[in-house]
């Protein structure tokens, strides 16, 4: 593609709520009054924050209605998160048959890893809502991809051009797309990494890491999952001490937890 090449491929931008609540986060003086302000610019966003202050994640005995008092329990970092991982989802939406039915299919993956990246992170030693967020957007390449194929109508019939396409360079733009964000370089990472099976980082388990085990699980029951190498071979696996597989070759834990992560997607879809 023409834009590729030239390094003109238009970018998606951060939604608005998103970035408002971002810089609202970054103030050394903001107090949680203020940052509700910035919140209820968005009714959905407030009932969601909301929903996920009670959350059995946080084991609060009491529930409540208040979005100052839901707030206050997430914390700063992880409103931030949760807000950006509710915004992605307007991004998902085009007009052409073709394209739509590709973003769909993109953005229930995404959702799929981020939910069992949730839920796995507590097992790992990570933050659950940074795992979630990191799910999500580690496709978020394939927006400016597919949007710019309404310049290419003989690719737009072309399945396995556009297979290709994507399993090329989807990384390398979802890269582009979280610096352009200027989201931190863990997330980035994530998004430069997310198809690359035997990726082996010297040190310690990273982010990386465990969402690439995340997006694993969500092609074991597809074709493609031959095609795969096996879980226990991935480096990432072996370096976040996932030893326990269960009968379909996946994590048994994330057998055991089906209900919360089919909370978790269903509140993010």
């Amino acid at each position: 593609m023409t834009a590729l090449k030239s390094g003109t491929l238009e970018l998606p931008s951060l939604p608005d709520i998103a970035i408002d609540v971002r810089i609202a986060a970054r103030k050394e003086d903001l107090n949680i009054a203020d940052l509700a302000r910035v919140v209820q610019q968005d009714p959905g966003l407030s009932a969601y924050l909301i929903k996920q202050s009670i959350s059995s994640h946080y084991k609060r005995r009491h529930s409540t209605n208040d979005l100052c008092s839901a707030l206050r329990r997430l914390g700063l970092d992880t409103t931030r998160d949760l807000t950006a991982s509710y915004a992605l989802k307007t991004l998902f939406h085009m007009n052409n048959p073709t394209v739509k039915h590709r973003l769909r299919e993109i953005w229930q993956r995404s959702v799929y890893t981020a939910a069992l990246a949730h839920v796995m992170a507590r097992h790992c030693g990570f933050e659950p809502e940074r795992a979630q967020l990191a799910g999500l957007i580690q496709d978020i390449g394939a927006l400016p991809l597919l949007a710019n194929l309404s310049s290419y109508p003989a690719l737009l019939d072309d399945d396995i051009g556009i297979d290709d396409l994507l399993h090329n360079y989807t990384g390398k733009i979802s890269g582009l797309v979280l610096n352009h964000w200027h989201f931190d370089n863990e997330l980035v990472v994530v998004g430069l990494e997310r198809g690359n099976w035997l990726r082996d980082k010297p040190g310690p388990a990273d982010l990386a890491d465990l969402v690439l085990v995340a997006r694993y699980h969500s092609y074991l029951n597809e074709p493609i999952h031959k095609r795969m190498p096996k879980l226990s071979s991935l480096p990432a696996f072996q370096k976040l001490n996932l030893a326990e597989v269960g009968p379909q070759k996946g994590l048994a834990f994330l057998h055991e937890a089906q209900q919360e992560i089919a909370e978790l997607r269903s509140a993010l879809q």
